[in-house]
C-alpha cells in the first residue's frame, strides 16, 4: 500500500493518492481541478484511478472530480447528503469502496458541512482496524473544521453536529490511525490548523482542544471563539462543486492586450488585477488596479475581490507567467480571465498613459511620523481581529482587509492613512483597494508589525498593556 500526499500552496489543500500495489488501482481523494499532478503520478507508478473520492462539497477550491472522472473513467463517490449533481455514486454511512484489496469505508462526520464524509483505510495485510483517516475538512492537525461557512441558519445545527461527530465518531476510532487531513496550516477552513502533513487520533485526542472541553456548552463557545470572516468567494465555490465545474479544456484561455485594449475593456466593467510586487506596483501602476501579487496568497486573495461576474485582465512582470497565474484563478473558479496587458507596464509607459502610485512608508518613517505632531499620520490596520487582539502599533484603528473588500472605507479626517498587516501582504491589497475607490494619500508600511517588532518598536494590546518588543 502507498498513500501520496500532493500539496496545493496558497490554498493549502492537499489530496491524496492510496495505491494497491499488488493490483495496480488505485484511488484520489478530494482532487484539485488541474489534474495533471494525479495523472503522472499515475503514470510513474503503472497505476490505474479505479476511483475518485470526494469528503464533501469544497467552499475553497474548486473540485477536479469531474475533470478526473472525464480523464480516466473512474466513478466519484460522494456523501448522499450533498446532492451532487452531475454524475457520481452516492455514498451512506459505511459504505466501501475496493481498490485492489483495499477497503475505503465512508464514515460519515457532519458538522463542517451536513454531507462530510471521511473515509477509513482499511488493508488487511495490516489488520482489521482502520489504519488510516481521510479526513477531510472535519479534523486538521490541532484544529476541527469550521462550522459557520453555510451562515447563521446552519451554524447551531452544524456545531452541535461536529461535537457529537469530534467526541462519539472520531473519538472512537483507535489511537494509531493515521490522519490524513485536507488542508495544513494557511487555510481558511479552520480556525488555527497545524502545519503537520499528518497526524494520529491518538495525538489528536490528547492534544486537540476539540477532543478536551468538559461538555456541549464549552465546546461550540471554544470552537467559534476568535473565527475569522471566511472569504467571500467560498459560496460560490459550494455553488459550483455541487452543480460540478465546466472542463478545464472548455475555459477561455484569454489574449495578449495592448494597453489601448486594456483602457476600452477596463471602461467596460474588467477589473485589472496586477500580480507585480508591492515595490513594483507603487512605483508605477494602472489606475484602479487592484494589487495582489502572484504567490502563495495570490489564489485566496484574489478569490477574496473578484465578482465572478466581471472579466479579468492581469498585469505581470512577464507574459511567462499567463499559465500559473491563470492556473491559479481556475483553482478557485475565477474563469473569466479575458487576457494580460502585453509587454506589462513597461508598454503601458511607452504608450504614454496615466498611472498611479502609491507611497510606501517603512516602520521608521512611520514612527517618526507618528511622535511628530506636525506630520500627522493614521495607522491602519488591516489584520483579523485575532491578530489586533495579540497586539497593535498604539493609535492605530482597526479595518479588516475582509471588511474593505465588502466596501467599508475608513472616514477621512485629513490625515495620511499608513495601511498595516502582519507582513505587508495583505496591507497593499487593503491600500489599493482603498485607492481605486479613491481613497488619497494612502501608503502601505512593507514588512508590517513584523517588521515594526522587529524594530524594536512597541505593541499594545487593547487594554493598552505594552506587549514586549
Amino acid at each position: 500500500m502507498i498513500v501520496e500526499r500532493i500539496f496545493t500552496p496558497g490554498l493549502a489543500q492537499v489530496a491524496y493518492l492510496v495505491l494497491d500495489e499488488t493490483s495496480g488501482e488505485a484511488a484520489v481523494v478530494d482532487p484539485r481541478r488541474d489534474i495533471g499532478a494525479y495523472l503522472m503520478w499515475a503514470r510513474e507508478h503503472g497505476a490505474r484511478i479505479v476511483a475518485i473520492l470526494e469528503t464533501h462539497v469544497h467552499a475553497d477550491f474548486v473540485s477536479g472530480a469531474r475533470e478526473l472522472a472525464a480523464a480516466t473513467g473512474a466513478p466519484v463517490y460522494a456523501g448522499r447528503l450533498g446532492e451532487t449533481e452531475f454524475l457520481h455514486v452516492p455514498l451512506d454511512d459505511g459504505d466501501e469502496i475496493y481498490v485492489g484489496g483495499l477497503t475505503l469505508r465512508a464514515l460519515w462526520t457532519p458538522g463542517h458541512t451536513p454531507e462530510h464524509i471521511a473515509y477509513l483505510l482499511i488493508d488487511p495485510a495490516v489488520g482489521s482496524e482502520p489504519a488510516a483517516l481521510f479526513s477531510g475538512d472535519v479534523l486538521f492537525a490541532g484544529e476541527i473544521g469550521r462550522p459557520d461557512l453555510l451562515g447563521e441558519a446552519a451554524r447551531q445545527h452544524l456545531i452541535e453536529q461536529l461535537h457529537e461527530t469530534v467526541t462519539e465518531r472520531l473519538a472512537a476510532l483507535p489511537d494509531a490511525a493515521i490522519v490524513y487531513p485536507g488542508h495544513t496550516a494557511g487555510s481558511p477552513c479552520g480556525k488555527k490548523i497545524g502545519d503537520a502533513p499528518q497526524t494520529t487520533i491518538g495525538h489528536e485526542r490528547s492534544f486537540n482542544y476539540a477532543f478536551n472541553q468538559p461538555n456541549k456548552a464549552a465546546f461550540i463557545r471554544v470552537v467559534m471563539d476568535g473565527m475569522p470572516k471566511p472569504p467571500a468567494y467560498y459560496p460560490t465555490m459550494k455553488r459550483v462543486n455541487k452543480v460540478g465545474p465546466d472542463l478545464w479544456a472548455a475555459l477561455p484561455g484569454g489574449e495578449p492586450m495592448t494597453p489601448r485594449d486594456l483602457v476600452r475593456r477596463q471602461r467596460d466593467g474588467a477589473l485589472v488585477i496586477d500580480t507585480r510586487s508591492a515595490d513594483a506596483f507603487s512605483a508605477a501602476h494602472v489606475p484602479g488596479a487592484i494589487a495582489v501579487e502572484l504567490g502563495p496568497s495570490f489564489a485566496i486573495w484574489a478569490g477574496w475581490l473578484t465578482p465572478y461576474d466581471r472579466d479579468v485582465i492581469l498585469v505581470l512582470d512577464s507574459s511567462e507567467l499567463v499559465d500559473e497565474a491563470r492556473t491559479e484563478l481556475r483553482r478557485i473558479g475565477i474563469d473569466r480571465v479575458a487576457g494580460w496587458l502585453d509587454g506589462g507596464m513597461a508598454a503601458w509607459l511607452e504608450a504614454g498613459l496615466p498611472v498611479e502610485t502609491m507611497a510606501t512608508m517603512p516602520v521608521a518613517e512611520l514612527a517618526q511620523r507618528m511622535a511628530d505632531r506636525d506630520d500627522a499620520v493614521r495607522v491602519l490596520d488591516v489584520r483579523d481581529p485575532s491578530e489586533w487582539a495579540g497586539g497593535s502599533i498604539p493609535g492605530a484603528v482597526q479595518l479588516p482587509v475582509a471588511d474593505i473588500v465588502s466596501g467599508a472605507i475608513p472616514p477621512d479626517d485629513g490625515r495620511a492613512l499608513a495601511a498595516i498587516c502582519g507582513s505587508g501582504y495583505r496591507s497593499v491589497v487593503a491600500a489599493s483597494l482603498l485607492q481605486a475607490r479613491g481613497v488619497k494619500n494612502v501608503a502601505n508600511v512593507p514588512g508590517g508589525t513584523d517588521a515594526w517588532v522587529a524594530a524594536g518598536l512597541p505593541l499594545e494590546r487593547l487594554a493598552g498593556d505594552p506587549v514586549p518588543a
